[in-house]
């Protein structure tokens, strides 16, 4: 890298951290989806039961809940994922489409450089 102009050094030093941000951003959104389908199945098993008691976990104890309160509070958090999922979505396009013009911009720059070795 020492025959690299350090103006360059340093796009290729952010491109590297937009790929290290661009990782994390796409490990939540897997984590967002896993999340939300977590939930789905809780929602599709929970309207199964006619039962109108039924228990929720928190921690490591089982808590009495109305099934009617545990409908709502799944589907209120599968919507605040959803949001959230869409937020990241979009911060991962973004992202995305800066790193893709990085890299044809260092592609660009790096053609006129000898490489090295």
């Amino acid at each position: 890298m020492q025959n690299i102009p350090e103006n360059i050094q340093q796009e290729l030093m952010q491109f590297q951290q937009l790929q290290s941000q661009y990782q994390i951003i796409v490990n939540q959104l897997q984590s967002l989806k896993l999340e939300i389908n977590e939930t789905e199945l809780a929602l599709s098993e929970l309207s199964k039961t006619e039962n109108p008691v039924v228990y929720k976990s928190i921690g490591s104890i089982l808590i009495k809940s109305e099934k009617a309160d545990m409908l709502d509070d799944l589907n209120k958090k599968k919507e605040s994922i959803g949001i959230r999922i869409t937020t990241i979505e979009k911060q991962e396009d973004r992202v995305k489409k800066k790193l893709e013009e990085m890299q044809k911009n260092l592609q660009k720059a790096l053609g006129g450089q000898p490489t090295s070795g």
